[in-house]
């Protein structure tokens, strides 16, 4: 458990004890509220016990009488069942009346009537019995003498009751004027906890924010430019004060960073002009490059070249060789257009077509091309030149080095709502490490040079990543390879996405 928890200092020091003190006053409040409130409670209800206590005995020996009544007249065996009920509640009632040790006049009546109640149960038992055995001179006179008994009781109830109200009376005007104090006196104490929580409230608060104040008034301050202030002085006990020192320290230390910062842009504009300059140097070097690369080779005389050597062979008779300089002639043009127009899948397929004619022509039977292609795909827009070099690169890295006969596999599907371009061969395949190279964003190609086109894997990725906006390297390509067991690289051209075409 973290110890600073139980730490009691500075602003938390001085806001437990303001919420300690206000808590105690209005805990002091609510206890003295409360136990006078739970003494008015209990004398009240001793009132309305007896009372109600009395009033059931009461109501219970007219029961007993009106069955005891209903039994004679009817012979009823409900009534019989109801009287032994009251009789037995009666009986227990009295018994505790009788048995009340102390003998003030109210518990002498309470006696008086727990004896009365038991001669009228022995008197009602009598002339029930006497019904039962069909006497009916008996039961009559055992009757008779029940209700003279009942009416003694009554008026004894009734005199212990009009005795009881008075009492309570007397107490109940007693805790009348009681209340009326005490009511008083708890919303003099409410009042007076009031009042005192909200002074120490205000003179609370005022200690602990007036130096925040403080501070933040001068925050703003600095935060519109104006560095130009006098240090604070703030003098307390709490954290407030060493807020002040470090405040005034960082002012103090920003103004240093300030004068650096200036120096230093003033250094920065003198290096990006110069570095400008050096920039507009290297375009200008570059641009020279260029033209000379471009003047030691005209793509476009090549292929008008290969376009006229495949002519000549076809006169010649020389049918393979014709249709291996044409499809030679294809990949050249194909690859002569610009790399950021859109070409169709269609497209992108028989180019690939077109350079595995080439490789079987001069490899035989190192290779083996197949394909599975949805034809339905085939008129979706992709960038230009994305499949060739993978394949390219399947031959090269995984097919080429290995001993017999290899196999390229094209496979071409739509799977959740983008289409995948599977490149798979049974080639030497490649390590972990391999991959990550690959796969790495800011790793450049270092086998570029090795293509025909001079296409990489890593040229490949970059276009598709602009091409339809996606910044992450696993939404684009997938490679699932390992050492002897081949490799597949998955191309995922998201479906109604990319540049415009």
């Amino acid at each position: 458990m973290n110890k600073s928890l139980f730490e009691f200092k500075g602003i938390r020091r001085k806001i437990f004890a303001h919420l300690l003190i206000t808590t105690l006053i209005m805990g002091i409040t609510s206890i003295y509220s409360y136990y006078n409130a739970k003494i008015v409670i209990d004398r009240l209800k001793s009132i309305f016990t007896d009372y109600v206590y009395l009033n059931n005995l009461n109501n219970d020996i007219n029961s007993l009488e009106t069955e005891v009544e209903k039994y004679l007249s009817t012979k009823s065996s409900d009534s019989l069942l109801n009287y032994y009920t009251i009789s037995n509640k009666l009986s227990n009632n009295a018994e505790d009346m009788i048995n009340i040790i102390t003998y003030d006049n109210d518990s002498l009546m309470q006696k008086d009537i727990g004896n009365m109640i038991m001669s009228l149960l022995s008197e009602t038992d009598k002339a029930v019995n006497a019904k039962r055995g069909r006497i009916s001179s008996e039961y009559i006179e055992y009757f008779t003498r029940a209700n003279k008994i009942n009416d003694y009781i009554k008026m004894y109830i009734n005199n212990l009751i009009y005795n009881k109200l008075q009492e309570g009376s007397i107490k109940y005007n007693k805790i009348s004027k009681n209340m009326i104090f005490i009511s008083f006196l708890n919303i003099l104490l409410i009042l007076t906890s009031v009042i005192v929580n909200i002074v120490l409230a205000i003179i609370y608060t005022y200690r602990i924010t007036r130096p925040i104040s403080e501070l933040s008034d001068t925050a703003e301050r600095i935060s519109k430019g104006d560095f130009d202030i006098e240090p604070i002085r703030i003098k307390t006990d709490d954290e407030v004060n060493i807020l002040a020192d470090a405040f005034n320290k960082m002012v103090t230390n920003i103004k240093n960073y300030i004068d650096e910062i200036k120096m230093q842009a003033k250094v920065e504009k003198r290096l990006k002009e110069q570095e400008m300059q050096n920039l507009k140097m290297k375009n200008i070097l570059r641009e020279s490059e260029l033209k000379a690369l471009q003047s030691q080779i005209n793509p476009h005389f090549l292929f008008n070249t290969l376009n006229a050597a495949s002519q000549i062979a076809m006169m010649e008779g020389a049918e393979k060789s014709s249709e291996f300089i044409e499809k030679v002639a294809e990949l050249f043009r194909y690859n002569l257009r610009k790399l950021d127009k859109p070409v169709t899948l269609k497209e992108e397929v028989d180019n690939v077509f077109n350079y595995m004619y080439i490789l079987k022509t001069r490899f035989g039977q190192k290779v083996e091309f197949q394909t599975n292609i949805d034809e339905s795909l085939l008129n979706v827009k992709v960038p230009c030149t994305i499949i060739q070099p993978v394949v390219e690169n399947a031959f090269i890295h995984g097919i080429e080095e290995i001993e017999g006969k290899g196999v390229i596999r094209i496979e071409i599907k739509e799977v959740d709502g983008s289409i995948h371009i599977d490149v798979i061969d049974d080639g030497m395949g490649m390590n972990q490490e391999s991959i990550n190279k690959i796969l790495s964003a800011d790793d450049p190609d270092n086998d570029e040079n090795k293509h025909v086109t001079g296409i990489g894997m890593h040229n490949v990725i970059n276009r598709l990543r602009l091409y339809y906006n996606i910044a992450d390297i696993d939404d684009v390509i997938e490679i699932e390879s390992g050492i002897g067991y081949g490799t597949k690289v998955t191309l995922k051209i998201p479906m109604g996405r990319g540049s415009a075409t």
